[in-house]
Parts: C-alpha cells; structure tokens; sequence
C-alpha cells in the first residue's frame, strides 16, 4: 500500500465529514428504529447499526456530535460485537481528528494487536507517532524559548543595576 501524504489525509478526513454530515440523518433514524423495534421484539439490537451510527458522528467536525459518536463506539467495545477491529479503528481515527493523539495511539495500539497486518491501521500509526514527536518537539522548542527569554531578562536586569554601587 502506498503511504499517503499529510495533505492528502486531511483530504480524505475532510472528505469522509461531508459523506458522514450528509448520512446522519439517516444513521441516526436507522439506530432509533432497530433500537424500538429490538425492545418491541425483546430482542438485542443490531450492533451494527450502533456502529454505523456512531462512525458517522465520530466522522463530524461539531465536538459534541464527534464525542457522541466515540461514547457509541466505546460502548460497544465491551459488548458482543463481532469486529472489534472496525471500533478499535474508528476510535483512533475519531481521536487523531479531535487531536488526543494519546487516546488515539492507545486504540490503534489495540487494533494492530487484534490484527497486525491491518495497512491503514499501521498507516494510521505511523501518522500518530510523527504527529505526538512533532508536538513533543513543539514543547520542548517552546520551553527552550522561554528558558532564553527568563536568561534575557535576569540578563539585563543584572546588567541594568549591576554597575551600580549598593550603599552599605
């Protein structure tokens, strides 16, 4: 698989929150449905449906709707839903878009345990490793710089009333 490049990724995240805005609607309705329809039938709703709901939501660039989406998938990791994988995935995906790189490490850790060979889910760690060492790099360039502004400052402080004599 050819790696994508950080504006084309973008793209495609741009991309995928027009798709997912035009889909809630429907998503939504369909989840609503399957879950009044599982309780009139005492029946266990459609995990699926529960998934692609919360896909969509965690696609969208509100973060109230983009939390919603990620409290659905959280959830259904601890249930009996077959493809932990795809919530592991969307999970990381949904983090790296809200920028909690950490979050979303953990959970495109989980993925490549659950399925090693998975290339987007590599793709996507990769991505998260070099964005968590360029905001690591961020900080610690910031904390030099502050550290040369406080040396500056004591700096002409000291040679402000450093050629002044002190009465004793």
């Amino acid at each position: 698989m050819m790696k994508i490049t950080d504006e084309e990724f973008d793209l495609g995240v741009e991309m995928e929150r027009q798709c997912a805005a035009e889909q809630l609607p429907g998503a939504a309705k369909a989840w609503a449905t399957e879950q009044d329809s599982a309780k009139a039938e005492g029946r266990e709703p459609n995990l699926a449906v529960k998934f692609s709901l919360g896909w969509v939501l965690s696609k969208l660039e509100s973060p109230t709707q983009r939390d919603a989406g990620i409290r659905l998938l959280t959830s259904l990791e601890d249930s009996n839903y077959e493809h932990l994988d795809d919530v592991s995935y969307a999970l990381a995906m949904a983090h790296t878009c809200s920028g909690d790189l950490e979050a979303a490490q953990a959970h495109v850790c989980r993925l490549l345990r659950i399925c090693p060979g998975h290339s987007k889910g590599a793709d996507l760690h990769g991505r998260i490793r070099r964005k968590m060492e360029e905001k690591r790099e961020q900080r610690q360039n910031a904390g030099i710089a502050i550290a040369a502004g406080v040396a500056l400052v004591a700096g002409l402080a000291m040679a402000a009333g450093g050629g002044r004599s002190r009465g004793r």
